[in-house]
């Protein structure tokens, strides 16, 4: 049986490309592809595939928080991160919220290919430039850093929701895409500014790039 492998990435030229590599190969198929972190958590639990290839810079749902909602939902299936970004602050998070590897985009195919086979064997594999940032990380014992203190205070929805507003999303299309009530998405917003010492939307964008959140 093959492996399944589900393909999340905001852009369709990059999912395309990966779709093409991976199907050279007989003992894999992707069985379903997002184009952003929401439907990557709806297609996981639907497919429950066994490789996750999730970017960690996507819309509406941000890659940390995509894995760690598919790791809860379908822990069956282990999450190889493709990312352009190999400083701490995404690859130390990526790991915590249970990715099993994280390979660069600039890295050659065959990274890619080595990650799913680890990971389908129960291994773990990092590109070399994000190993070292992982074992500096833990020598440093990063789950104490500020930087990441946003992603602490914050509820799930609430990160979602901050996520949406930094993105230029009306109070009206964030509780369309999320089936609340425009009032409830706007006492997230005051929730937020105040968990994070915001006074303006200007703010509230200028954190979310700063956290890389939004590009």
């Amino acid at each position: 049986m093959p492996v399944r492998i589900l393909v999340a990435d905001d852009h369709s030229l990059i999912r395309r490309g990966i779709r093409t590599l991976l199907s050279a190969d007989p003992s894999l198929q992707v069985v379903a592809e997002a184009c952003d972190g929401l439907e990557a958590v709806s297609l996981a639990e639907k497919h429950l595939p066994d490789i996750a290839v999730i970017d960690i810079s996507m819309k509406a749902l941000n890659g940390i928080d995509t894995i760690s909602r598919i790791v809860q939902r379908s822990p069956h299936t282990a999450v190889v991160v493709l990312s352009m970004f190999s400083d701490s602050r995404y690859v130390n998070r990526a790991v915590r919220a249970g990715a099993k590897a994280y390979v660069l985009k600039d890295s050659s195919d065959e990274d890619l290919l080595r990650a799913i086979q680890a990971l389908h064997a129960g291994q773990t594999f990092f590109s070399p430039e994000v190993a070292k940032v992982v074992l500096d990380g833990f020598a440093r014992n990063l789950d104490s850093e500020s930087n990441d203190d946003w992603h602490r205070v914050l509820t799930q929805r609430e990160r979602e929701v901050y996520q949406m507003l930094a993105e230029g999303k009306t109070n009206r299309v964030i509780a369309e895409m999320l089936g609340v009530s425009i009032h409830t998405v706007e006492t997230h917003r005051i929730r937020i500014m105040s968990k994070l010492n915001l006074h303006n939307m200007a703010e509230l964008v200028l954190s979310a790039v700063r956290h890389g959140l939004v590009k």
